[in-house]
């Protein structure tokens, strides 16, 4: 393509700064960290099995390649000391590893218990004459390589690589036996070395050989020896992996040692389960009011405060796991929500709440309003179908519904109704494993409440289609499972399927025939004295028809189910070809395999979509006599709680499934973190009525050792000073910590400065004018618009000094890293000095776990986020792509030819062994069985022939993929190359344009046709602030207005006073004088009328007087004449 077609593409795309920007990640591999948290650097000579092994190096290097491993042997050595000066002995201790690998794990864990002493209790010999072999033919492993083509999780192309690398052409060279078979040593051997050997269970090859189901068992019985090996007296530490977490019983053990923390609970659960097995410790003394404790020690690795920026912010080294898987943190919680709320709406919970210590509280369901009220007045509850007791009653036969499930009101009461009798009674402590020390064939166990529950109501006639046993170990879930499919199952005529891994397919026969869980062997041994054969063939042949399918692994069910095998016709036989699974209980133990089973090979997964669909077909199809599906486990969620839902649905019929997928689920049922709604919980519990029994018998310290936890965070690193000393990616990340933000910082301000404080025009704020002053008119207008005009200048003022501050600011961030980066080149040069100053001390450094994780695990990926989305659509990309997969189908063609030739031939020695079958002379059946062996010899050069010419021509396709490649990612340099011109140019362009329209705009605003809307924080800040001013200097000058006023009115008053005053004296003098003379004036009438009076008085007192002398006269007068006559 040429320079103009690559203008013309970059023309028509945009937002091209975006497209070519550069984002740098540091991610951790997850698989690299789990390994170099366990030890840092694999080597042959830390490998017991290896010839170069070295113990005394090892011894030594313990401490820096495993800072926990160290600890963990110190925890043992201090843990012996401590039990010999207490009780004079030492007990049993369990390792757990969880990798499975050749140099880290369980195998690592061993060499330096043989490092330290202690001897591994079987061996391997080697082959004659195989040091010289090997001399010969050197297949040595480089130190730098950091996976094993063993190791669980190991990325397939650094297996590729590995082989490349030995190989040449790609084609592994078989691998050198050099040991002999592996053999226990005898008790002899063992007595000489008593209390100091130990035992190793590895999913690896150790010496060679993987370790066999025959060793295995032996290895266990040395182990779990009583009375011989109680206080490990011929092995006294067994060392294990996650291949071995299952299907195992530890016997008698007070030590646990978990050397990388669990993901998640489930995992601990399992490990710790290997050692609380049912009476597993009752060789050791039992405590009165402890029972038997087990400790249990959890090892991890902690980061220091300082370096936690180097490990994407995390603590510990199972944070740094956890985070580098990015887990969705919704499922943490909904994970441990579920696990509570499934427990609440188990069907046995009231049964079994005496069993359970621990308490979970009861949830409320307002919402249930007795939706399930199925069973109405009158009716018998045939629910469980179990054994039926005759009843007289009088009146009318009663007519049976057909049965239909429950909700959780209803079942909880049904439950308590019908099934009280197998209630577990209050715990009283006490050792109910001390009777319990015999045993052998034949013998009757007696069944637990739950077991005796579990056979009594899950039968043939129970609506629920299956059941989740959801039992901790060692509660004896297989006995469960054997007693229902016996009560109930076996009499009905039911065909019994039995699904396990490949290797527990055996451990059913324990239950059936030692420790008899089977009602039909149980009722003949005690109504017939039956004896127990010892031979297995003879003991097979007291199991019914309905065992006629013997026991079998996930990948064998999935094959039945898909119709490619035996198991299929015999089933075709006995039930029909409609329907294969009618009539047969199905009972799969491990169940959690079903969807959590990462660790199991491919040739053991289960293809659990085709499983789904033939159970909801017999459900479907069958009605009440399909297949019955009883699910068993301890942890039903091993790395995703949705694998508990899948697994229910498993047991219900396809009109009541809920949703398989999170998102889905969390729709119907959980909150926005992650938890049940109110709503969402009761229906989860009808959902799962009847479905789920639990039982949880950890805490029951009669039978079972009782857990004690303690999580013991090593130091990843004794010495910081070292590390700065030394490790360049660590101290650059120490530096460089805040650099991403101050970055950050400059962008977000330089923006700033490009936005409205770059434009800080005095007219951009012309909207006060008419806010303000719109109103107004005449000098009232023209003064306010002087008061914003003055104030809008302060107000620019004040924002030039923020943009100063800004400025400034950007100044002392650039300095900041600009001084960073010196300082960062100094102490680079330092540590490059150091590490050629101190080369053997930076050598060991080098070995260091903590150098490893950091430097082997972390991966900086610096990367255009949408460039390669981009460029795909190129013309020539588009045809580089193109080319790339069309040598892809070939490769995927070469490879569908050659499976199509072995497909073919299987199809034709299956015909060939078809025709062996028939009724064949001596002489057909000769040349045919001679054609076979002909056919696999011809067709076994031929593979050969094929197989080197696909492995050629997949190498030169390859080599022409890579050039393509090459030539590709050429290109797109080429076009990241336009880009940034085309974005030099625009940028160019821009800047112009942004120029003009400021002047553009300034012109408009004064011209009063541009209007802004102001938006930045600082500017709307100070808008309001001096909007507020504005509004005051309003106030202030309509207050000086008003005080003029109110001088030039008090004046015009007081004037008004004065002229008053005057006019009122006037008034005053004048109406003082006429009332003076009105006064003269009355006072002389007064006199005039007082001198009247006067004469007016003396005349009448005269008058009187006279009348009066005149009286008296005439009276004396008289007085003088009676006086006369008296004489």
């Amino acid at each position: 393509m040429d320079t103009d077609t690559d203008e013309d593409f970059v023309k028509g795309l945009n937002d091209l700064e975006k497209t070519i920007e550069k984002q740098s990640i540091v991610s951790f591999d997850p698989m690299c960290v789990r390994q170099k948290s366990n030890w840092s650097k694999r080597s042959k000579i830390y490998r017991f099995d290896e010839l170069d092994f070295n113990p005394q190096t090892l011894l030594k290097d313990i401490p820096e390649k495993s800072p926990k491993l160290d600890v963990l042997l110190k925890k043992i050595d201090e843990l012996d000391r401590q039990d010999m000066k207490k009780h004079g002995k030492k007990f049993k201790h369990f390792i757990f590893s969880d990798l499975k690998s050749s140099s880290y794990g369980a195998k690592i864990l061993a060499s330096a218990l043989i490092a330290k002493g202690m001897k591994l209790a079987y061996n391997a010999k080697l082959k004659p004459g195989i040091k010289k072999k090997l001399a010969e033919g050197s297949d040595d492993e480089s130190d730098d390589d950091d996976y094993d083509e063993d190791d669980e999780g190991t990325p397939l192309n650094l297996v590729s690589l590995g082989k490349i690398k030995r190989g040449g052409d790609g084609t592994t060279k078989k691998k050198v036996k050099r040991y002999e078979k592996i053999e226990l040593l005898s008790a002899d051997v063992l007595n000489k070395n008593k209390g100091n050997n130990f035992l190793l269970l590895s999913s690896v090859a150790v010496y060679d050989q993987p370790i066999s189901v025959s060793l295995k068992k032996e290895i266990l019985k040395t182990f779990n020896a009583r009375p011989d090996n109680i206080y490990g007296e011929h092995a006294r530490i067994i060392v294990m992996d996650s291949g071995f977490k299952e299907g195992i019983d530890l016997f008698d053990i007070k030590y646990v040692h978990i050397f990388e923390p669990s993901t998640v609970a489930a995992d601990q659960k399992q490990v710790i389960g290997r050692g609380t097995r049912t009476c597993g410790q009752k060789g050791l003394d039992f405590h009165p009011q402890q029972g038997w404790p087990l400790h249990v020690f959890v090892y991890d690795l902690k980061i220091p405060e300082k370096l936690q920026g180097s490990f994407m912010g995390t603590k510990t080294a199972i944070e740094l796991y956890l985070k580098s898987m990015n887990l969705d943190i919704r499922l943490l919680k909904f994970a441990s929500d579920l696990e509570k709320t499934t427990v609440v709406g188990s069907v046995d919970y009231e049964l079994n709440k005496n069993i359970h210590s621990f308490s979970i509280p009861m949830v409320s369901l307002t919402d249930s309003d007795n939706l399930n009220d199925h069973l109405s007045k009158g009716e018998e509850a045939l629910y469980d179908g179990g054994a039926k007791k005759l009843v007289v009653r009088e009146g009318p036969p009663l007519i049976y519904p057909e049965p239909k499930r429950l909700g959780f009101e209803d079942m909880r009461k049904y439950i308590k109704d019908n099934f009280s009798e197998f209630k577990w009674t209050d715990v009283k402590m006490e050792n109910l494993c001390a009777d319990k020390q015999g045993g052998g064939s034949g013998q009757i166990i007696n069944y637990t409440p739950t077991q005796d529950f579990i056979r009594n109501y899950f039968t043939p006639t129970n609506p629920v289609k299956g059941m989740l046993l959801h039992h901790s170990v060692g509660t004896g879930k297989t006995c469960s499972a054997i007693a229902a499919a016996t009560t109930n199952f076996e009499k009905q005529g039911y065909t019994i399927l039995w699904v396990t891994r490949t290797t527990l397919k055996s451990d059913i026969w324990k239950n059936m025939f030692d420790q008899v869980c089977n009602e039909s062997i149980r009722h003949q041994i005690q109504n017939s004295g039956l004896q127990i054969p010892a031979v297995q063939n003879k003991r097979m042949q007291l199991l019914s028809k309905a065992w006629r399918v013997r026991p079998m692994s996930y990948k064998q069910f999935s094959n039945l189910v898909s119709k490619k095998n035996s198991m299929y016709d015999t089933l075709v036989k006995i039930n029909g070809k409609e329907d294969p699974l009618r009539n047969t209980l199905l009972i799969i133990d491990e169940a959690h395999k079903l969807y959590g089973g990462g660790d199991l090979s491919s040739v053991e997964r289960p293809d659990m979509n085709l499983l789904h669909q033939a159970l909801m077909y017999s459900y479907q199809y069958s009605g009440q006599n399909s297949v019955k599906l009883l699910l068993m486990t301890a942890t039903p969620v091993t790395n995703d709680p949705m694998e508990l839902i899948k697994l229910i649905n498993l047991c219900k019929g396809p009109d009541e499934q809920m949703p398989g997928d999170f998102d889905a689920f969390a729709r119907n049922y959980l909150d926005d973190d992650g938890e049940f709604t109110e709503k969402g919980r009761g229906e989860y519990l009808d959902d799962i009525s009847g479905y789920v029994s639990y039982l949880n018998r950890e805490k029951d310290a009669r039978q079972f050792s009782q857990p004690i936890i303690q999580h013991i965070e090593v130091p990843i690193v004794s010495d910081i000073a070292n590390v700065e000393k030394f490790d360049k990616k660590v101290v650059k990340d120490l530096m460089e910590s805040d650099i991403p933000d101050l970055k950050r910082q400059i962008l977000e301000q330089q923006e700033e400065l490009k936005g409205e404080l770059g434009d800080l025009d005095p007219n951009r704020f012309n909207f006060l004018k008419d806010e303000l002053c719109g109103d107004l008119e005449g000098k009232e207008e023209k003064d306010c618009n002087k008061i914003v005009k003055r104030n809008v200048r302060e107000l620019i003022n004040e924002a030039k000094v923020e943009v100063k501050k800004i400025r400034e600011k950007i100044k002392e961030v650039k300095g900041l890293i600009k001084e960073r980066n010196k300082s960062k080149q100094g102490v680079m040069k330092d540590i490059k000095e150091n590490s050629e100053k101190y080369k053997e001390e930076y050598e060991k450094y080098k070995e260091s776990l903590l150098y490893q994780l950091k430097n082997k695990c972390a991966k900086k990926i610096t990367r255009a986020s949408k460039l390669a989305e981009v460029v795909s659509q190129h013309p020539a990309i588009v045809n580089f792509d193109e080319r790339i997969q069309a040598y892809n189908d070939r490769i995927s063609e070469l490879e569908g030819e050659i499976k199509a030739l072995v497909e073919n031939h299987r199809k034709r020695l299956a015909h060939l062994k078809t025709v062996l079958r028939k009724d064949l002379s001596e002489l057909e059946r000769g040349v045919i069985k001679s054609t076979l062996l002909d056919d696999k010899k011809e067709f076994k050069k031929l593979l050969k022939i094929k197989n080197k010419s696909l492995t050629v021509s997949k190498r030169d396709i390859n080599k022409n993929v890579r050039s393509i490649q090459q030539t590709r990612k050429k290109y797109i340099t080429k076009i990241q190359k336009v880009m940034k011109k085309k974005i030099k140019e625009d940028n160019k362009t821009q800047k112009q344009i942004d120029k003009e329209e400021k002047k553009l705009r300034k012109t408009l605003r004064k011209q009063g046709d541009y209007e802004d809307n102001v938006q930045h924080e600082v500017l709307t800040k100070l808008v309001d602030k001096y909007r507020s001013k504005m509004l005051e200097n309003m106030v202030d000058y309509d207050e000086d207005q008003y005080a003029m006023e109110q001088e030039k009115e008090e004046k015009k008053l007081a004037k008004e006073v004065d002229k008053k005053k005057v006019a009122d004296a006037k008034k005053l003098d004048k109406e003082r004088l006429r009332q003076t003379k009105k006064v003269e004036k009355e006072k002389v009438k007064t006199d005039k009328k007082a001198a009247a009076e006067k004469l007016r008085e003396t005349k009448k007192a005269e008058k009187e007087k006279a009348k009066a002398d005149k009286k008296a006269e005439k009276e004396k007068k008289a007085h003088t004449k009676t006086k006369k006559n008296m004489k």
